[in-house]
């Protein structure tokens, strides 16, 4: 399972920065710019693997996240390269817009192709939220059970002594279903054997215990809903595409939302908020959904994509938002920026951005020991 983990990791990740390189790459050849290098993944530069006949070099590079299109004249500050018909800061506003957000529309669009293939063929939603969720217990399409969440077990109660742990839940009291909480007490007497059934780490287990002199078993629960099933959506071929392109602008108002919370975090608290996953946590993750089946790895793939894609088009140096900030500087002032001072912004917010991966990743890391 391991190595199909990580076949699946590798293949997942080429997919999508393939794709994203792929949006740049077109639309610059189009646009008549010499394209210099088509690197697959972050430099150092590991291997040249060919070069095409229109003067591109293909490379492999050590570090497997991200990849890069190094168009000829993006970064220059000479004059003679500015003014080369070749060079990507010679031409038009437009076509160097059209440029950097190739790559965007790109994950954008993959993700789209996805989520419609899923909804055609079938596939579970997308519960990326408590109202998702909600929304799909009222609907139906999932299927919760009600079982007592322990938050707390007492020092030197029955229960003690067990295996029981706080998260643990209990879906069954003398082979019947569970109680509302607040009406336990009621149903037990004191020194009364009690057979409970648990699950915990996401197996079954049965536990026997008896009540103290008081009929308590020591614990602090409350009332929650276990998902048992989540049943496929699907639409017709025709409108698909359709609720694809709802769901995809839904996820990326959710994932600006929850970069907006991760920034938030990082510069108030100085700390990685838990669910921001770097490559450490993306491959333990892939893992998970490859256990799951094909459909969910597609999933999986689809908001990366769309994630990728947001995170791109923000306005941060040495990301394609970056850039195109720049460009709509030059078009509201009609004056274009140093190419000098530019290249020395996007070099330093690339420095940051493998800072902030660095950081990531040692908290995923941390995580998988603890």
């Amino acid at each position: 399972m391991i190595i199909i983990t990580i076949t699946a990791f590798l293949i997942v990740f080429s997919i999508l920065i393939l794709v994203h390189e792929l949006g740049h790459f077109v639309m610059a050849r189009k646009a008549g710019i010499k394209v210099e290098e088509f690197g697959l993944g972050l430099p150092p530069k590991a291997k040249k693997l060919f070069k095409d006949k229109k003067g591109t070099e293909y490379t492999l590079n050590w570090i497997p996240f991200g990849g890069f299109v190094r168009m000829y004249g993006e970064d220059s500050a000479d004059p003679k390269v500015i003014k080369d018909s070749k060079s990507f800061a010679s031409k038009s506003l437009l076509r160097r817009t059209s440029v950097i957000v190739a790559g965007v529309i790109m994950n954008f669009l993959l993700a789209w192709v996805i989520i419609s293939i899923g909804f055609t063929v079938g596939m579970k939603p997308f519960l990326v939220t408590p109202s998702d969720l909600e929304k799909g217990i009222e609907s139906g399409i999932v299927e919760v059970e009600n079982v007592l969440y322990i938050h707390e077990i007492s020092e030197g109660s029955v229960l003690a002594d067990t295996d029981l742990k706080t998260g643990d839940v209990i879906v069954g009291i003398n082979n019947k279903l569970v109680p509302k909480a607040d009406t336990l007490s009621e149903l037990l007497s004191p020194n009364e054997p009690v057979n409970l059934m648990v699950i915990s780490d996401g197996e079954e287990i049965f536990l026997d215990v008896t009540t103290d002199e008081n009929g308590k078993l020591g614990f602090v629960i409350s009332d929650e809903q276990m998902v048992l099933n989540v049943k496929e959506v699907s639409y017709p071929f025709y409108s698909a595409p359709y609720y694809a392109v709802k769901e995809v602008g839904r996820l990326s108002v959710l994932t600006v939302k929850m970069l907006g919370d991760v920034i938030v975090s990082l510069v108030a608290k100085l700390t990685v908020p838990e669910g921001v996953a770097g490559p450490v946590g993306i491959a333990k993750m892939t893992h998970y959904f490859v256990q799951q089946g094909f459909m969910a790895l597609l999933q999986f793939t689809a908001l990366i994509s769309i994630s990728l894609g947001v995170i791109n088009i923000m306005p941060f140096p040495a990301l394609d938002g970056g850039r195109f900030l720049f460009i709509i500087f030059e078009a509201i002032t009609r004056k274009r920026p140093s190419p000098k001072w530019e290249g020395i912004i996007h070099s330093t917010g690339f420095v940051l951005l493998m800072g902030l991966i660095f950081v990531i990743t040692w908290h995923d890391i941390m995580n998988l020991f603890n």
